[in-house]
């Protein structure tokens, strides 16, 4: 290492240049010049040399020997003594700090090259077996299998903590002992001793590995499957010294490969499922173009018709006859996948009340009747011989009765008959209504996956009797909702389908359910619309209009700040997805502005989820309308607000 840096410790000036003027001319690399040790200890912190050339005799008070040693310590830098003389204890002192070497005054430039050579040699190779005896202490320590050494005759002379603790012995109770003594195997089926590996490898030389369905004898009789090698050890002339045995607890890795075999079978069943609602999912996004494109179809053409005809005119009806069916068609569209998601979320509130269960089946019928004339099938009932009262949604409910009377009015031909029955069935404490039709039927293996989501039994080229596949899973999850059940039955391809509802009959409260709608009033409001969307707030603002409110549009947060403080609207219908200032935004700088935070806010909103609600609600809004809105419904929601309601006005 000629290129070594050296710090030099030496209080005679002279003598220390003279040193450094050798060690540079060896080649070597010498800075720094101290002249006390408290100076060394400094330096060699700061620099972190190579090796230290340290005189003994040296001023203050910390002599050579005591600063060599705390470097040495401290740092683990190598160093070497060089002076004239020193007294008999600090010679003794000096031997006890294990120095690498000892130079004594006045000496030949050789003896100074070899001793420092010699040191740094010595001290690399030092540090080289400290760094390996650490490696190999790590390993020991880390090794997770059970280890056991054997002399060339097998007799035990090393086990690790894993073996002590997988066989229960003790290595102070192996040790000279026979392996065959300690170390008994079995064969797991035959139950007969296995040949040991160990004289194997004494008798072969080479390395084994155990039969598989080995098991372990521990001392204690317990038998643990295990996987094992036997090595032989070897000296430098290649005769074999002794065996040493690997070997581990193979009873978690059993058990996952036996989970593994015995779930082969459900993952392929899983891939197949997964298969199948990759295919449903593409089905249904096929269908889901479809019935999205023929109602926007149709809207566009009855838009088109009104813009060349004359108002009031049979054609200017029809066309808008249509639009008012298809937006009613999309909006069914959108709360059915809205519905799906709310369910598997758990996110469903039913309004339960007390019903009436022949009276709300009767309605749903007459609702619906309509389109089973047109389909030329008949409808007939048969109720319950008295009442039945359930504590149920009857908005709900009804919606899961109608979509079974829809899918038997689509999926029986014109002549055939769908029945409707309601019982009692006193002894499971539920009632039963059944929708049955002698249309197509089913395959029995579509029976099974009826109501899965985006499911349809039934799909034509022309597409006559699609849909979304969302009815029926919707009906089952609303029905569950209910604490009931929902179930099909056909006895195949042309012989018709059953549909079977049971729900509880429960405890039903004493209060008679309100028919009807209520009576709107009507109130002239001050009404401020802020929504992005100019079609929507415009026509918004002219519906509104026409039932004689004073309303202002406004296409963004800010202009809406500004135009309420100029029109000064009892109520604002704000939208939430705004662009820069969203609608929760547009809520809070309301409800922080002393003018304006008596204004009643409204998030009229696509954003129509419960957490949803509770955001808006966060943000102040006072009440929460979905798009598309009901006009009827908003107008109730005006008329609801007293007539003394009034925003403060500055």
């Amino acid at each position: 290492m000629s290129s070594a840096r050296i710090l030099i410790v030496e209080d005679e000036g002279i003598e220390a240049l003279d040193i450094q003027q050798r060690l540079i001319s060896m080649g070597y690399t010498a800075p720094d010049i101290v002249s006390t040790g408290e100076e060394a200890i400094k330096k060699a912190g700061e620099t972190s040399p190579d090796l230290v050339l340290m005189d003994i005799m040296l001023p203050g008070e910390i002599d050579g020997v005591t600063a060599a040693e705390q470097i040495q310590s401290d740092l683990d830098i190598p160093f070497i003594y060089i002076t004239a003389y020193a007294d008999e204890n600090t010679l003794q002192r000096a031997k006890l700090t294990e120095p690498y070497g000892y130079i004594v005054k006045p000496f030949r430039e050789r003896e100074l090259h070899i001793t420092i050579d010699m040191a740094l040699y010595k001290h690399k190779m030092k540090k080289k077996l400290k760094e390996s005896e650490k490696w190999f202490a790590t390993t020991l320590r880390s090794i997770g299998d059970a280890v056991l050494a054997t002399d060339e005759n097998g007799l035990v002379t090393f086990m690790n903590p894993v073996a002590e603790e997988l066989m229960g012995w003790q290595m102070g109770e192996v040790v000279g002992k026979k392996i065959t003594e300690v170390f008994k195997i079995i064969n797991m089926y035959s139950r007969e001793p296995a040949e040991n590996p160990v004289t194997r490898v004494i008798l072969e030389g080479s390395t084994m590995g155990l039969a598989n369905h080995t098991l372990l004898i521990t001392k204690n009789g317990e038998e643990i499957p295990i996987d094992d090698s036997a090595a032989p050890i070897k000296d430098d002339k290649a005769n074999i010294i002794g065996v040493v045995l690997v070997f581990r607890d193979v009873r978690e890795r059993n058990q996952a490969e036996e989970a593994l075999r015995s779930s082969e079978e459900r993952y392929r069943t899983l891939a197949e499922e997964l298969h199948e609602a990759d295919h449903r999912k593409n089905e249904f996004l096929a269908v889901l173009s479809h019935e999205l494109r023929n109602p926007l179809a149709a809207i566009r053409n009855s838009l088109n018709i009104l813009d060349r005809v004359l108002p009031g005119e049979g054609q200017s009806k029809r066309a808008k006859d249509i639009i008012e069916r298809q937006v009613g068609q999309l909006s069914h569209l959108v709360d059915d996948l809205l519905d799906i998601t709310r369910i598997k979320q758990n996110k469903i509130q039913l309004q339960r009340q007390r019903h009436e269960l022949n009276e709300l089946v009767r309605r749903t019928m007459e609702d619906h009747r309509a389109l089973f004339e047109k389909s030329g099938v008949r409808l007939e009932a048969e109720f319950a011989p008295t009442a039945i009262f359930l504590n149920v949604d009857g908005v709900r409910l009804a919606q899961v009765i109608g979509n079974l009377l829809m899918n038997a009015a689509k999926f029986t031909e014109r002549g055939g008959n769908t029945r409707v029955s309601i019982a009692c069935d006193a002894l499971l404490n539920q009632a039963v209504i059944r929708v049955i039709d002698n249309g197509v039927g089913m395959a029995p293996e579509m029976l099974s996956r009826l109501f899965q989501p985006f499911m349809q039994a039934h799909t034509n080229p022309d597409r006559s009797r699609s849909g979304l596949g969302l009815g029926l899973a919707l009906s089952k999850g609303l029905i569950e909702l209910h604490g009931g059940s929902v179930s099909a039955y056909s006895a195949g391809i042309g012989k018709g389908a059953e549909f079977v509802i049971c729900l509880p009959l429960g405890e039903v409260s004493a209060e008679d359910p309100r028919d009807g709608s209520p009576i709107i009033s009507h109130h002239c409001r001050r009404v401020l619309i802020i929504d992005d969307l100019v079609d929507v707030a415009d026509t918004l603002c002219e519906l509104l209009k026409l039932n004689s409110h004073e309303v202002e549009v406004a296409y963004s947060g800010p202009e809406g700040l500004d135009k309420a403080r100029k029109f000064h609207p009892e109520i604002v219908l704000c939208d939430i997805g705004l662009p820069n200032m969203d609608g929760y935004d547009i809520a809070r700088a309301f409800r922080r502005d002393e003018a304006l935070n008596n204004i009643f806010l409204v998030a009229l909103t696509g954003y129509a989820m419960p957490e949803d609600l509770q955001r808006a609600a966060d943000a102040g809004f006072d009440y929460h309308l979905a798009k598309p809105v009901e006009l009827d419904e908003l107008n109730r929601m005006l008329a609801k607000l007293p007539d003394s309601f009034r925003a403060y006005y500055p």
